[in-house]
C-alpha cells in the first residue's frame, strides 16, 4: 500500500513539474511539458538541466507555499523553469551559475504568487524579465564573465522556415529550428489550435519584419516571432473564434520588439508582456461594452 502512494504521488508530482514547463506556452499539459523540455535537451542539456531545476524549485515551493491549486495546473513551475533558462543565458554554465538557479526560481515564484494573489491582472513571465534583468546588471556592474552564444545550427532548410520555427523555440532561447519543430509538436499535443497559433503568429510576424525592412538576420532566428507565439496564446483564450486580438497583440509585440532592439536594451519576453497586458484590457472592455449595450 505504502509502495503504491509513493508511486502514486511520484506520477503526480511528475505531472505537475511538466506542467510548469508546459506553462511556458501557457498550457496546462503535462504532455507538451515533456515534449518541451525534450526540445530543450535537443538543444543543451545544460539548458534543460537548468530548466528543469528552476520548474521543480517552483513547484516544491508552491506546494510547500500551500499553493495546491497553483502546483497542479503548472502555475508554480514556469517563471521558475524560464529563470534557470534565464540564468544560463546570462552566466557560463559554472558554479555560480547553478548555484543561482534555485534561490532564483523560488524568488521568481514566489513573485507570481504574489501577484496573483494581489493583482486581477496575470502576471504571465513578468516575475521572470525582472529577475534575468537584476541579473544582467549585476552580472555588468559585478563584471563577471558572459555566457558565450552557442552557434546557430543550420539544417539546411528554407530560411522563412527556419525563420518561423525559431520564432516558436526561441521562448525557450532555442534557435535550432529542429528544436523548434519538437516545441511546435509539444504545442500540438497539448492542443492543435495552440500550435496554429504559434505558426500563424511567428509566420505573420516574419512576413511584417520583411515588409518593414526590419534586420534580416534578427528575423531568421525568430526574434520577431517569440513574443508574438506567447501574445497570441494568451489572447487566443479571451474570446474564442475572435482572432482580431491574437493578431494584434502579436504585432503590437512585434513592434515592442524592435522598439527594444534600437534602444539596444534586452528584451526578453517584455514585448509580450505589454502587448498582452494592453490588448487584454481593451478586449475585455469592449466585451463590457457590448453585454451593457
Amino acid at each position: 500500500m505504502s509502495l503504491q502512494l509513493r508511486d502514486s504521488f511520484g506520477a503526480v508530482f511528475g505531472r505537475m513539474l511538466l506542467r510548469g514547463i508546459g506553462q511556458i506556452y501557457l498550457l496546462p499539459s503535462a504532455g507538451a511539458g515533456a515534449v518541451l523540455l525534450a526540445a530543450v535537451a535537443w538543444q543543451s542539456w545544460t539548458m534543460a538541466g537548468a530548466c528543469l531545476l528552476g520548474a521543480l524549485t517552483g513547484t516544491v515551493w508552491g506546494m510547500a507555499a500551500g499553493d495546491a491549486v497553483g502546483s497542479r495546473a503548472g502555475l508554480d513551475g514556469y517563471n521558475g523553469a524560464l529563470t534557470g533558462l534565464g540564468v544560463m543565458i546570462v552566466l557560463p554554465a559554472d558554479l555560480l551559475a547553478w548555484s543561482l538557479v534555485a534561490p532564483l526560481a523560488c524568488l521568481a515564484t514566489w513573485g507570481a504568487h504574489a501577484w496573483r494573489r494581489r493583482c486581477s491582472v496575470p502576471p504571465y513571465t513578468a516575475p521572470f524579465v525582472l529577475i534575468t534583468w537584476l541579473l544582467m546588471a549585476a552580472a555588468t556592474g559585478l563584471d563577471l564573465p558572459r555566457a558565450v552564444a552557442t552557434v546557430t545550427v543550420d539544417p539546411g532548410w528554407g530560411g522563412p522556415i527556419q525563420g518561423l520555427l525559431r520564432g516558436v523555440g526561441q521562448v525557450m532561447f532555442l534557435d535550432d529550428p529542429r528544436a523548434g519543430t519538437l516545441c511546435l509538436l509539444g504545442l500540438a499535443l497539448g492542443t492543435p489550435w495552440a500550435a496554429l497559433s504559434a505558426a500563424l503568429s511567428a509566420g505573420l510576424c516574419l512576413l511584417v519584419a520583411g515588409l518593414a525592412g526590419f534586420p534580416t538576420d534578427a528575423a531568421l532566428l525568430g526574434l520577431y516571432g517569440f513574443n508574438a507565439v506567447l501574445a497570441a496564446e494568451a489572447l487566443r483564450t479571451i474570446r474564442p473564434g475572435a482572432w482580431i486580438w491574437p493578431c494584434l497583440g502579436a504585432l503590437l509585440s512585434l513592434g515592442l520588439m524592435r522598439g527594444f532592439q534600437l534602444l539596444e536594451l534586452p528584451s526578453l519576453t517584455a514585448p509580450f508582456l505589454l502587448a498582452t497586458w494592453g490588448v487584454r484590457q481593451v478586449a475585455l472592455r469592449r466585451s463590457t461594452q457590448a453585454r451593457t449595450v
